[in-house]
C-alpha cells in the first residue's frame, strides 16, 4: 500500500510539473501573439509612410515634367534647369519603384505574420485546453492522493486492530492452556484425595467390625 501511495504522489508531482510547463508555454505563446500584433501594427504604419513616399514621388515626377516643359520653352537659358528637372524626375521614379518593392515585401511580411497569428491562436487555444485538462488531472490526482492516504491510515488501523485481536487470542489461548493444566492437576489431586478417603473409610469399617 505504501508503494501505491508513493507512486500516486510521484504521478501527482509529474502532473504538476507538466502543468507548470504547459502554463509557461501558454504564457510564452501569448507573448509571441502580442509581439506579432505589434509587428503587424508597425508594418501597417510603415505601409502608410511608404504610400506617402509614393505620393510625394508621384507629385515630384509631375512637377519635374512641368519644369522640363518650361525649361524647353525657355530655350538655351533653361537648358541647365532642364537637366536638373530630368535628374529630379529620375530620382522620383527610383524612389517610387523602391517604395513599391518595399510595399510588396511588407505585404508578404504582413501575410506571413497573419498566418503566424492564426497558427499561434490555434496553438494558444490548444495550450489553454491542455492547461485546463492538466489542471483537472492534477485535481483528480490530488483527490486520489488524499483518498490513498486515508485508505493507508484505515488499513494501518485495521492491521493494528488485527494485531491486538491476535494478541488477545494468544493470551486467551495461553490462559486456556494454563487453566486446562490446572484443571488436570486438580483432577489428579481429587482422585488421590478420593482414594485416601476410601482407604480411611475401609479402615474405619474394619476397626468397627473388630470392636463388635
Amino acid at each position: 500500500m505504501n508503494l501505491n501511495s508513493a507512486e500516486t504522489i510521484n504521478a501527482n508531482n509529474l502532473t504538476e510539473k507538466a502543468l507548470v510547463e504547459l502554463q509557461k508555454g501558454n504564457n510564452e505563446m501569448k507573448e509571441m501573439l502580442k509581439s506579432m500584433d505589434e509587428i503587424k501594427i508597425s508594418s501597417n504604419e510603415i505601409s502608410k509612410i511608404i504610400k506617402l513616399i509614393e505620393d510625394i514621388a508621384f507629385q515630384t515626377n509631375i512637377l519635374s515634367l512641368n519644369a522640363a516643359v518650361e525649361a524647353a520653352r525657355a530655350g538655351v537659358a533653361g537648358k541647365g534647369f532642364s537637366v536638373v528637372a530630368d535628374e529630379v524626375r529620375n530620382l522620383a521614379s527610383k524612389s517610387a519603384e523602391a517604395a513599391k518593392n518595399t510595399t510588396i515585401l511588407i505585404d508578404k511580411a504582413l501575410s506571413a505574420v497573419s498566418n503566424g497569428i492564426e497558427i499561434a491562436d490555434v496553438t494558444a487555444s490548444s495550450l489553454s485546453i491542455a492547461v485546463e485538462l492538466s489542471q483537472n488531472v492534477s485535481n483528480i490526482m490530488n483527490k486520489i492522493t488524499a483518498n490513498s492516504n486515508e485508505l493507508t491510515v484505515s488499513i494501518s488501523q485495521i492491521l493494528e486492530g488485527t494485531e491486538q485481536i491476535s494478541s488477545v487470542v494468544q493470551t486467551n489461548s495461553a490462559t486456556a492452556e494454563e487453566s486446562a493444566a490446572s484443571s488436570e492437576e486438580l483432577s489428579g489431586q481429587a482422585t488421590i484425595l478420593k482414594e485416601m478417603i476410601e482407604k480411611y473409610n475401609l479402615k474405619r469399617d474394619i476397626s468397627l467390625g473388630v470392636d463388635q
